[in-house]
C-alpha cells in the first residue's frame, strides 16, 4: 500500500510523501521564519539498539523499546507515518524544539488539484506554559499551518484539504515542520493528491 511508505510515483490521485524518505534540512526560512538562537534538536537516536539505522523504505516499530529519537518511520495500525518526537530526559533540557524535514514530492501536482494533509498531536506537555507548530509545505506554499498551546489536555488530528494554486511536478521539495516547547509526540500520517 503506497500509504503506508512505498512510492507509486506519477500522475493523478495518490501519495505525495513517502513516510520512510524523511531527512533533515535548513531549507524553508522563507516559509517557517528563521530558526531561533535557543533552538536544538539531537538528531542522534539513544537506546536504539537494533532498531536504527532505520531499515531503507520500512518502518520502525519501538513499543516496548527504550529508544528515544527526534524523527523516525514509524509503524501505526496499518500506516507508515513520520513521528516527531520532542522527549527530554531532562525536563529542563530540550531534545528537539525545532525540527524541519525535507524530501520531493512523489507525484505531479496540477493547478487545481485538491491535497489532503492528515497530521496528528498527542496531548502537549511541558515544564512552563508555551506553544507547539505543524507546517506542511509544498514548494514556496504552506499547505496546512497548525498551531496549538501547551499544555493541552487533548490529542488532536489537523487535517486540511489544499487546492494548489498552480502546477507542481514530481520532485518538488516538501517539507514538514514541527517547532515545540516540551517533551511532546507529533506525526504527519499521509499527504494524498485527492
Amino acid at each position: 500500500m503506497a500509504a503506508c511508505g512505498g512510492s507509486d510515483g506519477g500522475d493523478g490521485p495518490g501519495p505525495l510523501v513517502d513516510n520512510t524518505k524523511w531527512v533533515p534540512t535548513d531549507a524553508g526560512e522563507a516559509l517557517i521564519g528563521v530558526r531561533p538562537a535557543d533552538a536544538v534538536c539531537d538528531l542522534e537516536p539513544i537506546d536504539c539498539d537494533g532498531l536504527y539505522p532505520w531499515p531503507e523504505g520500512e518502518c520502525v516499530v519501538l513499543a516496548g523499546s527504550p529508544c528515544v529519537t527526534a524523527y523516525v518511520p514509524e509503524c501505526l495500525d496499518n500506516f507508515t507515518v513520520l513521528a516527531v518526537y520532542t522527549r527530554m530526559p531532562n525536563p529542563a533540557e530540550p531534545r528537539c524544539n525545532w525540527l524541519t524535514l525535507a524530501q520531493p514530492s512523489l507525484r505531479d501536482i496540477r493547478a487545481g488539484d485538491r491535497v489532503e494533509i492528515r497530521m496528528f498531536h498527542a496531548v502537549l506537555n511541558a515544564p512552563v506554559p508555551g506553544e507547539a507548530r505543524m507546517i506542511f509545505a509544498i514548494g514556496d506554499e504552506i499547505a496546512l499551518d497548525y498551531s496549538a498551546l501547551i499544555p493541552s489536555v487533548d490529542s488532536q488530528f489537523p487535517a486540511e484539504v489544499w487546492t494548489a494554486p498552480k502546477d507542481y511536478p514530481a520532485g518538488t521539495e516538501l517539507l514538514f515542520h514541527v517547532d515545540n516547547h516540551g517533551s511532546n509526540e507529533y506525526m504527519l500520517i499521509e499527504v494524498n493528491v485527492l
